[in-house]
């Protein structure tokens, strides 16, 4: 009987030790972000000193930038699709991300989508290990692994400013998917402040009440669903902005513009990236088909940091065209159009 209090005692002193490490560890993150933001923190991570050739454009890439005015203002979330028709065969070797949702739940800002070579640790334990083909989800300003869900795969890093993750493995190619977020659970806690800013609710697990938001992917051929996982976001009622962010990245290659020849893998010759041609469309939120009030797309504006150290404009290497009629916006990445991107505002 002594000894099992004494192993009682120690189990209390532990979890009391570490409840205090992990209340010093969300107050430090959350006076990092006093002043400071994901970008910042961002660039801070990416920025190095490293010299470069002019003749390469430095990955990560967004080929595209699409931002997508919603035919409603802010809205309570209960669900949100969208359907990713890639048209094209995408080889294996090439690094891809298609992230049609780029938003904020309760001003806390996410993305997610597909990419051809995803990674992440797994749920039960061990090192990042590679995924291939997959899915991912991905919020910030929140470090808890108990505010993720998933029996695949997970993210918890500062790397592009503090967040969490869920991935998951998923075999697409060319074919026709539906990406779907939808809310799938709730977690009783302190009501959140009737008004807050993102700051108010960063870090924010323990500290109020939360709701599960899933993402799930169908393949519209077979109609298999896979989960990728769960992210918890601060909140019982969701809302969602009004406004969506959609890009195509191309990550871990860098891409040559010049004569010479770079024996790396992580170099491509601009003239043999693979043109990749997509469509996104059939939107629906909470159940509703919905076509958007406005859409912009911009090029090349998000690079990596170190891009302002190499003289050479980015040439542009894809074109994107919005159907006002049928809602669909159509892409085609990796197809060289110019050597200089136009002026864009």
């Amino acid at each position: 009987m002594k000894n099992y209090l004494l192993i009682l005692i120690f189990i209390l002193i532990h979890s009391i030790a570490l409840a205090q490490q992990t209340d010093t560890a969300k107050e430090q993150l959350k006076k990092k972000y006093e002043s400071s933001d994901i970008y910042k923190e961002t660039a801070k991570k990416m920025q190095s000193d490293d010299a470069y050739p002019d003749s390469l454009v430095l990955a990560p890439l967004h080929f595209v930038d699409t931002y997508i005015q919603l035919d409603t203002t802010a809205f309570e979330f209960n669900s949100i699709s969208v359907d990713v028709d890639v048209q094209t065969a995408i080889p294996d070797n090439y690094n891809l991300y298609i992230s049609p949702f780029g938003a904020t739940i309760n001003k806390m800002t996410f993305y997610c989508g597909i990419q051809t070579h995803s990674g992440g640790k797994p749920i039960n334990g061990g090192a990042d290990v590679g995924l291939g083909r997959g899915g991912i989800f991905s919020r910030w300003l929140e470090r808890n692994k108990a505010a993720l869900k998933t029996d695949g795969y997970y993210a918890s890093s500062d790397g592009e400013g503090d967040f969490i993750g869920v991935r998951n493995k998923f075999k697409w190619d060319k074919g026709l998917y539906r990406i779907r977020l939808f809310k799938s659970g709730y977690v009783p806690g302190k009501p959140v402040p009737d008004k807050f800013t993102d700051k108010d609710l960063m870090f924010a697990w323990s500290d109020y009440e939360h709701s599960w938001v899933t993402m799930e992917v169908e393949d519209l051929k077979s109609h298999q669903k896979t989960t990728i996982g769960s992210l918890a976001f601060p909140g019982k009622k969701l809302m969602f902005d009004g406004a969506d962010y959609a890009f195509l990245e191309l990550y871990g290659i860098s891409i040559n513009f010049s004569k010479k020849k770079y024996p790396y893998k992580t170099i491509i010759d601009y003239k043999y990236l693979p043109v990749v041609k997509l469509t996104l469309g059939n939107m629906m939120i909470n159940g509703n088909k919905t076509k958007p009030l406005d859409v912009q797309t911009a090029y090349n504006i998000t690079h990596h940091p170190d891009q302002s150290k190499i003289a050479m404009p980015i040439p542009l290497l894809s074109k994107a065209a919005y159907d006002n009629t049928s809602g669909i916006i159509k892409y085609e990445v990796g197809s060289f159009q110019s050597w200089v991107t136009p002026a864009q505002n």
